[in-house]
């Protein structure tokens, strides 16, 4: 597990104590209260019992409490049972609606027409006037046929009975308003991109209003004319016609697209009304601006930014690959993760299949424990004299270890597990068999083997050779990490391996692909420094599973890879010092980006706008294969 992803499951962990902590203190009490309350009871102790829950337990009680004050009359009588009560309570809560705050502009009764049974509005709106929509596409139960449910019950509810309840639902609709009443309906159908056509009921409308039946193009043609708003600016022609502030605002830009010669100044209220609206369009306007601004990235070279920046220097604290692998995607995005450390919160879900990186963790970790359980019966390097032992081992080691994983998951699916977790055993057994067939001579020695996580260490899940400090290696680079798997020949070369449980990018071998690509190279580096009386003689990423087709990507230790690695040293280490860190991605980066949210799904287009001068070094190393 890397430095970023030691820290990000640390505070996610914290916050999620400091949550159950707090829930605790708000759920536990009220169990203890729901626990005591009576098997029976008149009303009058049900109602006082239920009152105290009720302005404990909710943030706005008042209109329970409200429903409890109405059955006082219902007080001396009992006793009642907590069924008895709950029969009672549950018609009466379920419709309860707290009325919405008082407006300055008038009051505005949103529901389904069954709920304004009764009520009368100087205005009723009704929506959706369009085929499919009001009213449905009625469809005869398949199951029991409208003749037989008349046959069984003249109360099942059929198609000519829904109709009927269609149509009483817009003459209530109707009966509901005093003065005027808006039919309306969608013009384009969202998901299909399609023209919608309108209601029957809209024609019925316009025959009751005007005596004459229109046919669907001229309704077609009074809505385009009656309705000046269009999708993706829901606003009118004319301000004065806004319902709110917002339509009043794209009102007002909506006259002076086009004529910004004539109407400068005319929407510099916008700014004054809203300091939030004028400090984003403000950094919008410097993020399309074609020179590089603070608004770009962190392009500071003040005293104090450059002061904060050399505590992270690659010299003065430690990196992970993985880190140092995100600043040739985008700088920004390294920034981001390494340096400020932001990660997405993790939200509990029911895990229906494992994502990648679920998966490469369960790998890992069966990989650790079976390596651990090989070195101690004395059974490496496997040769298909003892590949039968190692299997029954990875066997035991993958019942523990999924089972772990089938307790932190809970998955929701227990079938859709079970065959997550056959696809691994299969990709474990097809390495395990090609590991018996390697004849390179390179035994496994150190699993595991961590530098600069001490906790890694503290768990016991890191080879005894692990060290806490991170490693400084030549180039300057301060590196920590944990590298899988570490194997000697009986010349005494070393060779470095780092499992991969997903796709190789490309055919080529390439030694830092663009920098993208840095575990092979730094970890034989790191390698070096960890066991000094050794020759490492190369780096390798293994792929390990039938996705990556168990192909690898191996990197001689030579002058060339050690050039690449000085020369991300150096290109990585002065963005930092100058700082230079601008939201400049590679190309189709953004599209798996875990910071698009901040950055928004133009920075590629954004930043191709800008002096690519400036990025000469960022593209070299780009370029470096």
């Amino acid at each position: 597990m890397t430095e970023v992803q030691e820290d990000a499951r640390a505070a996610a962990i914290s916050r999620e104590m400091d949550d159950l902590t707090a829930f605790s203190c708000f759920a536990l009490p009220l169990i203890d209260e729901l626990e005591s309350l009576p098997i029976s009871a008149t009303w009058r102790e049900w109602l006082d019992r239920l009152s105290a829950l009720a302005a404990r337990s909710l943030r706005r009680p008042q209109r329970v409490l409200a429903v409890l004050a109405e059955l006082e009359p219902l007080a001396p009588v009992g006793p009642v049972t907590l069924d008895e009560v709950v029969a009672v309570l549950r018609s009466l809560l379920l419709e309860a609606a707290e009325p919405p705050a008082p407006q300055r502009y008038g009051k505005l009764f949103v529901g389904s027409i069954e709920s304004a049974r009764g009520l009368s509005f100087e205005a009723v709106f009704v929506p959706g006037l369009a085929e499919k929509m009001f009213p449905k596409k009625i469809v005869e139960e398949p199951i029991l046929l409208d003749v037989i449910r008349a046959q069984l019950n003249s109360n099942l509810a059929t198609n000519q009975s829904r109709l009927d309840q269609e149509r009483l639902a817009l003459a209530l609709a109707v009966g509901a308003a005093e003065r005027r009443m808006f039919f309306s309906y969608p013009r384009v159908d969202l998901d299909q991109s399609r023209p919608r056509v309108p209601s029957f009921y809209a024609l019925e409308a316009v025959r009751s209003a005007e005596g004459k039946l229109p046919d669907f193009a001229e309704l077609a043609r009074r809505a385009e004319t009656v309705a000046a708003s269009r999708l993706g600016w829901p606003a009118p022609d004319d301000p004065n016609e806004a319902v709110d502030d917002a339509e009043h605002d794209l009102a007002v830009l909506s006259g002076l697209m086009g004529t910004m010669d004539a109407g400068v100044g005319r929407a510099r209220y916008l700014l004054g009304a809203n300091p939030h609206l004028a400090r984003a369009l403000r950094n919008r306007y410097q993020r399309w601006n074609r020179g590089w601004t603070v608004a770009d990235g962190l392009l500071s070279s003040s005293t104090d930014v450059r002061a904060i920046m050399a505590k992270h220097a690659l010299n003065a604290r430690g990196y992970s690959p993985t880190a140092l692998q995100t600043f040739s995607r985008c700088p920004y995005s390294f920034f981001l993760h390494a340096i400020q450390r932001i990660t997405p919160r993790d939200i509990a879900i029911a895990i229906d299949d494992l994502d990648p990186l679920q998966r490469g963790s369960v790998i890992h970790d069966v990989q650790f424990a079976l390596f651990a359980r090989l070195m101690a019966e004395n059974l490496l390097p496997v040769r298909p004299a003892n590949l039968e032992r190692a299997r029954a081992l990875l066997e035991e080691v993958m019942v523990g270890v999924t089972d772990r994983y089938e307790d932190e998951l809970a998955p929701a699916i227990d079938q859709v597990w079970k065959n997550a977790v056959a696809e691994i055993r299969a990709d474990l057994r097809e390495w395990l068999r090609r590991l018996s067939e390697d004849t390179s001579g390179f035994v496994p020695r150190h699993f595991e083997l961590s530098f600069g996580l001490a906790r890694a260490g503290d768990r016991g899940e890191a080879d005894p050779r692990s060290v806490p400090n991170a490693v400084l290696l030549d180039c300057g680079i301060q590196l920590r990490g944990s590298i899988d798997l570490v194997e000697r020949h009986p010349s005494g070369l070393l060779r470095v391996i780092d499992h991969k449980t997903g796709r190789k990018a490309g055919a080529s071998e390439p030694v830092i692909e663009g920098g993208k690509s840095l575990q092979p190279v730094l970890y034989a580096l790191a390698a070096e420094k960890l066991f000094e009386d050794d020759k490492v003689s190369e780096g390798r990423l293994y792929f390990c599973t039938s996705i990556g087709q168990f192909s690898e990507q191996v990197v001689s230790l030579d002058r060339r890879a050690r050039d690449a690695a000085a020369d991300v040293a150096a290109v990585i280490g002065q963005a930092i010092e100058r700082p230079f860190l601008p939201a400049a991605p590679g190309e189709g980066q953004c599209g798996h980006c875990e910071y698009r949210a901040v950055c928004g799904p133009y920075e590629e287009i954004r930043s191709a706008r800008k002096p690519q001068a400036d990025l000469d070094m960022l593209q070299a190393l780009r370029d470096w294969q």
